[in-house]
């Protein structure tokens, strides 16, 4: 027996037909110009995404949506581009200059956006090229960027190239308990059998977390798991399983070198406490790894890594000067009270 008559409306990917409790961000992107750059900033889990890709499909002109997370570099953006504007797959063998004319030519011809998705990810790996780039085109796209972690663009960009791109900032709050609920109820309405959510099932949810993205996460597991309903005592049972599959979800999107870093500050936080520090985890990452039949990455490669889980908010990295190598960095793995 189950309680799901339709399992999409809680599916992560899932974008609804409408945005719950984002109505003074709906209305500051309508008002934009059409031809102004935006910076999207806001905690993790409070609909930046959905909104925006909502955004997309309503305006005239072509959309190029793209996650700096999966593509993290200027080449693969660059790609990722051509790709979308000319429905052709671009294989790697080009080179830079090559993409960045075929990307010139559309440019003349055509308007469009370039949504860049969890931007934060190609500033650190690769900078801010691809930005001057874009922004310094006869005729540029309009750029879209969203962040979990850059506030103030201008604070991780050069001058030179902030001057050209100049985006209006449009800043999300993080949801409510309330807000958190409304989304649930709904989510919940368009998912479960009538009356099978019980309201302090829900209430539970939606004061433990601020992160919709979570909550949902929650509800989907505890419905997996009710028999006749979902209770308060089975969303508190499920509580850590709903909380690892939050996390699974997010280290499915990144490589085997990240899923193995992770693994061994989860493997060190059980033998030795909590806190481990970035030396032993490179030591037992590099077991994990060649244990697999793969060659490890270096030391410093690996510390870009941890930063980007750090930028995820999978681990907590607490920085310490002193001592012989001038710089220590300790970590531990985030648990719940860290994404509320």
């Amino acid at each position: 027996m189950t309680v799901i008559e339709d399992s999409t409306p809680l599916q992560q990917n899932h974008l609804p037909d409408e945005i719950i409790d984002r109505e003074s961000e709906r209305e500051q992107l309508q008002k934009a110009p059409t031809d102004q750059n935006l910076h999207i900033h806001g905690p993790r889990g409070t609909g930046k995404t959905h909104l925006i890709k909502k955004y997309v499909e309503d305006i005239d002109g072509k959309a190029c949506y793209i996650s700096c997370l999966e593509h993290d570099t200027q080449y693969k953006i660059l790609q990722q581009l051509v790709s979308q504007l000319t429905h052709d797959s671009i294989q790697t063998g080009h080179h830079t200059s090559e993409l960045q004319r075929k990307i010139e030519e559309h440019t003349d011809v055509l308007d469009f956006t370039v949504v860049l998705d969890e931007l934060d990810f190609l500033l650190l790996n690769d900078g801010d090229d691809l930005l001057y780039f874009l922004s310094r085109l006869n005729n540029p796209p309009r750029i879209i960027t969203i962040t979990a972690n850059t506030e103030d663009l201008k604070q991780q960009i050069e001058p030179r190239t902030y001057s050209s791109l100049h985006p209006r900032r449009i800043q999300f709050e993080p949801y409510t308990g309330q807000q958190i609920y409304e989304i649930l109820a709904d989510r919940a309405s368009k998912t479960l059998k009538p009356k099978s959510l019980h309201r302090n099932a829900a209430t539970y949810i939606a004061s433990s977390t601020q992160n919709a993205e979570l909550a949902l996460t929650w509800l989907r597991t505890a419905a997996q798991h009710a028999d006749e309903a979902v209770t308060e005592e089975l969303v508190q049972e499920i509580r850590e399983d709903a909380y690892n599959l939050h996390i699974e979800k997010h280290l499915e999107k990144l490589s085997q070198h990240h899923r193995n870093l992770y693994q061994a500050i989860q493997e060190l936080s059980k033998e030795k406490g909590p806190v481990v520090n970035a030396g032993s985890i490179y030591q037992r990452y590099q077991k994990i790894t060649e244990e697999r039949g793969r060659e490890p990455l270096s030391n410093r490669r690996t510390s870009d890594y941890l930063k980007q889980l750090e930028e995820l908010n999978l681990i907590k990295a607490e920085y310490h000067y002193g001592g012989e190598k001038g710089k220590t960095r300790e970590v531990r793995l985030t648990d719940q009270a860290d994404n509320i």
